[in-house]
């Protein structure tokens, strides 16, 4: 099988796995599209998630701020994605078949976030989700809505429209 074929089926794979996680979710609560970016489980609310695509060749964008990897056409809609670990200070990754972008609406704009992996669509009710700490060194809790508990596990929440602020929208724009 060639290399192209076997690509594609896998995006098709992954398609229709996110496009079932999505129409899966439960009814009441607070859901939460959940994804995984340098082992660390990070949680979206799913009302901003647009669409959900395999990540695929992005078209560079000259003199675009650097956590910004390119544009993307979406059915003749130009997508600016972004990888959230230049924005967290992490380490940049290459990416691989399961790393996905997660389209979401952001200050009124489409934007796309590249993530390593989905993981599931969460109900996480309010009085399991906590204020973020203000200690974290590997991601600037402005960033952070809060901190879902599932059982034994933690999700960092969060906040979409700080993740690209007006700012970003701008610089962009120019």
């Amino acid at each position: 099988m060639s290399d192209e074929k076997k690509n594609n089926e896998d995006r098709g794979d992954i398609k229709e796995a996110l496009m079932n996680l999505l129409n899966s979710s439960a009814t009441g609560g607070n859901q939460f599209v959940t994804f995984s970016i340098a082992n660390e489980e990070y949680g979206i609310e799913i009302k901003s998630v647009q669409e959900i695509v395999g990540h695929r060749t992005l078209t560079y964008l000259p003199n675009s701020p650097r956590f910004v990897k390119g544009i993307l056409n979406l059915r003749g809609n130009v997508i600016p994605v972004m990888d959230p670990r230049i924005k967290f200070s992490m380490q940049e990754v290459e990416y691989d078949k399961t790393s996905v972008i997660i389209i979401v609406k952001a200050n009124q704009k489409n934007v796309g976030i590249i993530v390593d992996q989905i993981k599931d669509v969460l109900t996480i009710e309010s009085n399991h989700i906590e204020d973020a700490p203000e200690l974290s060194d590997r991601i600037d809790s402005k960033f952070i809505n809060g901190i879902g508990k599932v059982g034994e596990k933690f999700v960092i929440i969060l906040d979409v429209n700080k993740i690209f602020s007006h700012e970003d929208a701008q610089q962009l724009a120019a």
